[in-house]
């Protein structure tokens, strides 16, 4: 509890530091344009999010389903939403998924079983984000969009670099067991020939066990194609609206001219690829500078402003204030309930 409240004045400091920064040369004209924006193509953005949260909704679903047929759909939405507030508030998002565990946990799913549902979720996840990034980069190639902001493309290339030594990894780990256990006993046995590894059998057991885990998600993943080529498909939906949504953002505040629907695709891919591991919560600070970056390429002055503080709300603040609304709203009806169950014995 403590660390989450000071996770969420991080945030709050960031933020306020961010509007200061975005506000304080044209404050007037930013309000102005925020003001004049049109609630139509707001609105379109917003239902755009909506179906991100569905088809990514969706893939994950069709991975619980095989572990526990009951869980209902607006169950699994509920694990997307509070997976948008638990990420938001800490550091690398790595708080949505302990969150869903647990909250599978209280419908009857194992631990372990829950951590595989997560496991299997990202993997199908990571495929759908490095094959945009992949097409994001053969645009960038042809038409040059960003050919002059070389320090952001250093940025994405790292991210992008992260992110596909990631799914590599995951890829052998899941997929050849073999190769799991000899690389892992070699790294190990020659960090231990200069001490910086204690117990080394130990060591190896835990990392083979962890490797046995993920060979065991791939396997099940291979006997589930059909679910697993959904999922993946369903999370290619999901970052395509996710990454065409800015462009009605651009609609609504008159900022459109010099975008189009592959333009705004790369940047948007860019930031997010190399947003994924900025060590703030929510990737706070990182997100905003990155979307200035590219996106400062084709709109400028106080539209840009707007721009990134119109994407931003609808992409993090509202997500995660509804998950956290919700994680409450849930919880709250769920110890209502146990109250309830535990008077009815009583009597």
């Amino acid at each position: 509890m403590k660390h989450k409240w000071l996770n969420i004045l991080v945030i709050l400091a960031i933020t306020v530091g961010f509007l200061w920064f975005v506000l304080k040369d044209n404050f007037n004209q930013v309000v102005e344009t925020l003001f004049a924006s049109n609630i139509g193509w707001i609105l379109v953005a917003l239902l755009c999010f909506c179906v991100y949260m569905v088809f990514d909704t969706l893939s994950t679903y069709g991975i619980i389903k095989i572990y526990k047929k009951d869980i209902t759909f607006k169950f699994a939405l509920y694990l997307g939403l509070i997976n948008k507030f638990f990420c938001g508030i800490t550091p690398l998002s790595t708080g949505g998924q302990p969150m869903q565990i647990y909250e599978l946990k209280k419908k009857g799913v194992p631990v372990s079983t829950g951590a595989n549902i997560e496991v299997q979720a990202y993997m199908m996840f990571q495929i759908a984000l490095m094959f945009l990034a992949i097409l994001s980069v053969i645009f960038d190639a042809i038409f040059h969009f960003f050919q002059y902001v070389p320090v952001l493309q250093q940025m994405m290339v790292a991210g992008f670099v992260i992110n596909l030594v990631i799914l590599l990894i995951l890829l052998f780990i899941s997929f050849s067991k073999n190769f799991n256990k000899a690389v892992v006993g070699g790294v190990i046995n020659f960090l231990a020939k200069f001490g910086l590894v204690k117990n080394k059998k130990a060591k190896i057991e835990k990392w083979n066990s962890a490797c046995q885990n993920y060979y065991d998600n791939g396997q099940a993943l291979l006997r589930n194609k059909k679910v697993f080529a959904r999922g993946v498909a369903y999370q290619l939906v999901a970052l395509t609206v996710y990454y065409l949504l800015p462009i009605f953002i651009a609609l609504a505040i008159g900022c459109a001219d010099n975008l189009n629907v592959i333009n705004v695709f790369a940047a948007s891919s860019y930031v997010f690829v190399m947003g994924c591991y900025v060590p703030i919560p929510g990737a706070s600070g990182g997100m905003e500078a990155g979307f200035m970056g590219f996106f400062g390429n084709f709109v400028d002055g106080s539209a840009l402003s707007v721009f990134v503080l119109l994407w931003r709300g609808i992409t993090y603040y509202l997500p995660m204030i509804a998950g956290a609304i919700a994680f409450n709203v849930y919880n709250s009806k769920g110890a209502m309930k146990e109250i309830e169950e535990m008077t009815k014995k009583g009597q």
